[in-house]
């Protein structure tokens, strides 16, 4: 099974698909218990102690996707400390393919 974590909410394929919102709680829980795939390369993993994706993967599909979405306007370019992320908010969503 694949699980990965992706910076937005993306359907790749056919199919039906669960949405469920997620607390921070819950999101670093189904980090610790899926060992996902990391294709997000902006500074929200930080909020689930995971390092940016370094390297600009395509996602070929997946089982199960928790997708990030800061609530602020990240700037292209800056690194942010956790803090800073704290403060800005992330939004974290788990897809699973049904």
């Amino acid at each position: 099974m694949r699980n990965v974590i992706l910076s937005t909410a993306l359907i790749l394929e056919e199919g039906t698909f669960k949405v469920t919102k997620l607390t921070v709680d819950q999101a670093l829980a189904w980090v610790n218990n899926h060992d996902p795939i990391n294709f997000c390369g902006h500074e929200t993993t930080l909020a689930l102690g995971l390092e940016p994706a370094k390297d600009r993967a395509v996602c070929p599909g997946y089982e199960k996707a928790l997708c990030l979405k800061p609530l602020g306007r990240l700037e292209f370019g800056r690194e942010y400390t956790v803090e800073e992320i704290d403060a800005i908010g992330v939004e974290f969503t788990l897809i699973e393919k049904m």
